[in-house]
């Protein structure tokens, strides 16, 4: 019997996969008897395992969110190097009558996300990415984080998938999930890019999922997020050219101009959601004392510079009371920005 997962609400979520579970597990928490025996079931396959009690447990299960109120306990980690492993961890579990969940980026923001009482999947070691350059084509393992599959794809082969700015975070949840990100009005969501996946399903059987084979699946994928029923071991998505050159103009306003900034900017948002623009707008509130209006043009002409400025200013000057400046840099300079490379968040490097 499986019991689904937590639902993925944002691409930052650690949620790629299944639960597994008997009826009887489905309803009470696994008897710590089981842990021998699921050790050893999982070492006879899988070389890295750390199960309750043993010194690294701590390290093992923990995920990179440290809210003091998310302490998940698994009964074991296991860090698997390929498809076959995640094969073994999933009939190990399912023998023994306990879930598996998958980890990626281990962002998850809630204690299921860190599958206490069952076998937590790490993925972190499938790196596989091959590159079909005629289609742009991409597959790629499930263990990539954003950040190292902006880089890999940039640096190998000029190009970029839709997705958002935190490099830290599990590109499966970003993508099972719908992330977005600055590339989204000019290429959708990240699910939207998805040709396919490979999965273990609840019986530890590999399986491919696409718009031929397993279609239902293959519509879970694009959306599913912690509902998807498998752990994803290798994704199929459309790449795109990645942008070079960025045109950026900045406005900021005082925290009381929110409300009229925001039914401005919504009035204009069909306009500039158009692809024929290339540029990407939002709104920033924090508790602060200021609300930021940035945009940007990716790899715009004379022209369409000229008219990405004058639709930014426009609604500012409607708005009014605020300032914006313009600037322009590179694909990683605007990723390290919005990561947060300016406060420390992360280092100054592409590989970051």
């Amino acid at each position: 019997m499986m019991r689904r997962g937590l639902a993925s609400i944002d691409a930052s979520l650690l949620t790629l996969g299944i639960f597994i579970a008997s009826a009887a597990a489905a309803a009470a928490s696994p008897d710590q008897e089981v842990l021998p025996t699921l050790g050893l079931c999982l070492r006879e396959a899988i070389e890295t395992v750390v199960v309750q009690g043993e010194s690294s447990y701590d390290e093992a299960r923990r995920c990179r969110n440290t809210r003091v109120d998310i302490v998940p306990t698994p009964l074991a980690v296991a860090r698997v190097r390929s498809e076959e492993e995640v094969q073994a961890a999933v009939r190990c579990a399912a023998a023994q009558g306990v879930q598996a969940c998958a980890r990626a980026g281990a962002h998850g923001f809630e204690n299921a996300a860190g599958c206490s009482g069952g076998v937590a999947i790490d993925l972190q070691d499938l790196q596989n990415l091959t590159v079909e350059s005629a289609s742009k084509v991409a597959h790629f393992g499930a263990g990539h984080t954003l950040g190292q599959l902006y880089y890999k794809l940039q640096t190998k082969y000029d190009l970029v998938v839709p997705g958002g700015a935190e490099s830290g975070v599990g590109a499966s949840g970003l993508f099972l999930g719908c992330g977005r990100g600055m590339l989204t009005q000019l290429h959708g969501l990240a699910c939207d890019t998805i040709r396919g996946v490979r999965y273990v399903d609840a019986r530890g059987e590999l399986q491919d999922a696409n718009a031929d084979t397993n279609p239902d699946m293959f519509w879970m994928a694009k959306g599913g997020g912690g509902e998807f029923p498998g752990i994803v071991t290798e994704f199929t998505v459309q790449a795109f050219t990645a942008p070079h050159s960025l045109y950026a103009r900045d406005c900021t306003f005082p925290p009381e101009k929110a409300k009229a900034l925001i039914k401005t900017w919504v009035s204009h948002l069909p306009e500039m959601s158009d692809p024929v623009h290339q540029m990407f707008t939002h709104i920033t509130m924090w508790n602060s004392m200021y609300v930021n209006f940035p945009s940007l043009c990716f790899d715009c002409s004379p022209e369409q510079i000229e008219w990405f400025e004058a639709k930014v200013n426009e609604i500012a000057d409607a708005v009014g009371g605020g300032t914006c400046h313009s600037f322009g840099h590179g694909w990683f300079d605007q990723l390290l920005f919005e990561a947060g490379r300016d406060r420390g968040v992360i280092e100054n490097k592409a590989e970051a």
